[in-house]
């Protein structure tokens, strides 16, 4: 699913910490994919420290918020295949939880767990997060975890409707569907603009920040799904 990694760069970082499983099989798994990736910087040289220093500045300014809301435009292009096709969608962060409704559909996660709320068929699907899989874990922890898995390469100073704007690449240590993930920030206020991914078979998904408010209200219960609030909604535990 797509559209979880790219709302992780949309949104850019976790404003606290990562919930991870201490699970013996988990962290060999977890360094043995280190040590691969390790190899693979090691041969494609390392971060272009301008990149890096736009993206710890992204973090910084992120981190000092306690919560996030943001409304954003998705549009998926493929001029190839001729489609273009855009929608509306939002979603609340808090640390390492948050709450998203886009496609019509509800996701939610409290750090822990993630409720995945289909209104239209009545069903809500529960899982474990994963912190191995970047399209089922909380999707705001990619950039803030980037070194992990990606290679920062800045692109150019430009301009956005007359914004002064930073363009920074990530490509991927590891092969993926993707071959590059592309961030466009705000120069002066450290915050993102819009960013994209663009996969192997030419398509290019953008994610654009419409509106985004700082330090908003956001009680545990935003981010825990509450099915006696929602009667005859079936409950698939998949845990």
């Amino acid at each position: 699913m797509k559209k979880f990694l790219i709302i992780a760069v949309l949104a850019g970082f976790t404003l606290g910490g990562f919930a991870q499983r201490n699970n013996p099989k988990q962290q060999q798994r977890r360094e043995q994919r280190k040590a691969k990736r390790e190899t693979v910087r090691t041969q494609k040289g390392a971060d272009d420290p301008k990149a890096h220093n736009v993206l710890k500045a992204l973090r910084n300014q992120l981190k000092s918020y306690t919560s996030i809301r943001i409304d954003f435009t998705y549009l998926l292009e493929n001029k190839t295949e001729k489609i273009k096709d855009s929608k509306k969608g939002d979603i609340l962060i808090k640390g390492n939880k948050y709450n998203l409704n886009f496609m019509g559909q509800n996701s939610r996660s409290d750090g822990k767990n993630v409720w995945n709320y289909n209104k239209d068929a009545k069903e809500v699907q529960i899982t474990e997060v994963n912190p191995n899989d970047s399209e089922t874990m909380n999707p705001i922890a990619l950039i803030d975890n980037y070194e992990n898995s990606y290679r920062a390469k800045l692109i150019r100073e430009d301009k956005e409707k007359g914004v002064p704007v930073m363009i920074v690449d990530l490509l991927p240590l590891e092969n993926r569907n993707h071959h590059k993930v592309r961030i466009v920030s705000d120069k002066a206020k450290n915050t993102i603009v819009y960013s994209e991914i663009h996969d192997k078979s030419g398509s290019v998904y953008t994610f654009r920040v419409d509106k985004m408010q700082t330090n908003v209200p956001a009680p545990d219960g935003e981010f825990m799904f509450d099915a006696a609030k929602h009667p005859g909604v079936q409950v698939i535990d998949m845990r």
